[in-house]
């Protein structure tokens, strides 16, 4: 039986696919299920692992799946200042000055973000299938990162993004593409490390 946050889901997914200009089997394939399950999913209850399923197949976070008034929370735009490797560490093209449109128009992001967040161009393909090349990644300074969370970061000088993880000893940056390999960083290194800002959302290229 469909509950009244079902109903929120479903007119969000709705909204989502109209702006991508998809229907319900263009859905079916990305969640790689049969059209037959995706209309389930329309006329019985939405469980939580099915809103991860949609969030990963629609490329947005789960507070725009499931905010009763998701437009709402659109309030400003993210400068897209500047590109990210997503392999090889390569070097920092930019300063990244909050407020400042650089490469890209500005993207619009349903979560909230802090003052100085901005948008970076994925390039490459080490953190596939979460982040596709093209893809804008919103990156905030502000909010806290943990074991898990993909972030951009700098290693003396140069930059990527990579999914961060502290182990006792070592900071180990993984890649989500398992061709690639770990970057470990031991921290009695002289290693010139830091963290720029984890990654709060990401806008998929259409």
């Amino acid at each position: 039986m469909r509950s009244e946050k079902d109903k929120i889901i479903w007119n969000n997914v709705t909204d989502i696919l109209k702006e991508k200009g998809w229907n319900l089997v263009d859905l079916a394939k990305q969640m790689n299920v049969t059209p037959q399950a995706i209309n389930s999913l329309r006329t019985s209850g939405i469980g939580p692992r099915s809103v991860k399923k949609l969030c990963q197949a629609l490329g947005v976070s789960e507070i725009r799946l499931v905010a009763l008034s998701a437009p709402l929370l659109e309030q400003r735009p993210i400068p897209v200042i500047s590109w990210i490797h997503a392999g090889a560490f390569a070097e920092c093209v930019d300063s990244w000055p909050p407020g400042v449109s650089g490469i890209d128009d500005p993207v619009y992001s349903y979560e909230k973000t802090g003052d100085n967040a901005f948008g970076l161009r994925v390039e490459g393909d080490s953190m596939l299938p979460r982040f596709m090349p093209g893809d804008v990644v919103i990156v905030d300074p502000a909010v806290r990162y943990d074991n898990g969370s993909v972030c951009v970061v700098w290693v003396n000088g140069d930059v990527s993004l990579k999914q961060f993880w502290d182990r006792g000893g070592e900071i180990v940056l993984k890649p989500l593409n398992d061709r690639y390999p770990e970057t470990i960083i031991k921290k009695d290194s002289r290693v010139d490390f830091r963290v720029i800002g984890r990654v709060v959302d990401v806008k998929v290229k259409l």
